[in-house]
């Protein structure tokens, strides 16, 4: 039997008491657990499902986290009548690749792409790609890539294409320069070893809240998950295959915490503003990278909820 949360007492169990109590997850609300049998690996998929939502949300976690972490959120949706289906990518959570040193990051964009036509299959309903963290990326390359989408949410756009961004991820500018230059420069030799994104990123930023944090950096399923260096290097070398100002596959929600000093908001301006389909940007007050204080997290219920409103309407 595939390893299942609901039937463990996982770091996701510890995550709930920093969410607002309505939304944390009950033995009586847990989500469904399905387990996709994926071409690259065994995907853990958890679903909290609306039968009557006319919309369906994927929602995509970012380096670090994985799709229980999010659940909350999830639930926050569900609530709201919007059915959520939330994997993890490998090797987070309980997904698993099976060529583990082969990985890089254009799976994950493969993973998400065929991940929304296995639910258009399911019952066609409209997918909205909802990224947090580097997740808004991940599914802005995934909706590009594969184009049946109806709207993208993101908490963030950090685009490696610049060495700003580059430079603000990393710990220091030594591990962002030299780094990237000695992975660039022997991939057969590094590629495979693995290390923990712990050690080469600001994840002691990745909240405002430093127990949090620690939990997300202890969790074996979260920041304490070892990636191999192909997946880190291949992020980091990602060229956008479509321009901000050509994308043209569906309306764009960026709802980015004020308070983020993981991807501060200068960091994902210049590609928002770049952007030409019909686009919303909303600062959520108080709110860190992982956006869990007020008013911002009800401003982005808000923002978000308004947002699939339109999309059903259109």
């Amino acid at each position: 039997m595939p390893p299942s949360y609901n039937e463990s007492d996982l770091y996701w169990r510890q995550y709930q008491k920093f969410f607002p109590e309505e939304i944390q997850l009950k033995a009586v609300d847990l989500p469904s657990e399905e387990w996709w049998e994926w071409d690259k690996g065994t995907i853990h998929i958890d679903r909290m499902p609306v039968t009557s939502s006319k919309l369906k949300i994927i929602s995509v976690h970012g380096a670090g986290g994985n799709g229980r972490m999010l659940a909350p959120y999830a639930k926050m949706l569900q609530n709201s009548g919007y059915e959520v289906v939330s994997p993890d990518l490998p090797p987070y959570g309980l997904s698993r690749a099976h060529s583990f040193h082969s990985m890089g990051y254009q799976i994950w964009i493969q993973l998400i792409s065929d991940l929304i036509d296995r639910e258009l299959e399911r019952d066609e309903r409209p997918i909205v790609l909802l990224g947090s963290s580097i997740g808004g990326m991940l599914s802005y390359h995934a909706a590009a890539h594969n184009k049946k989408v109806k709207g993208l949410i993101a908490t963030t756009f950090v685009d490696t294409s610049r060495s700003e961004v580059r430079d603000q991820l990393a710990p220091n500018k030594l591990i962002s320069r030299f780094g990237k230059l000695m992975m660039d420069s022997f991939p057969m030799v590094l590629d495979s070893l693995k290390i923990s994104v712990n050690h080469v990123s600001r994840m002691h930023f990745i909240s405002n809240n430093s127990e949090l944090n620690q939990l997300i950096m202890n969790d074996s399923g979260a920041a304490g998950t070892k990636v191999p260096l192909r997946l880190l290097r291949t992020f980091l070398d990602m060229k956008l295959s479509v321009r901000p100002e050509h994308f043209e596959v569906c309306p764009v929600l960026l709802v980015h915490p004020q308070e983020d000093r993981m991807t501060p908001i200068s960091l994902s301006e210049p590609f928002y503003n770049k952007l030409r389909v019909s686009k919303k940007c909303v600062i959520l007050e108080g709110a860190g990278h992982f956006p869990l204080e007020s008013p911002g997290m009800e401003q982005m219920k808000d923002a978000v909820l308004t947002f699939l409103q339109a999309l059903e309407n259109e």
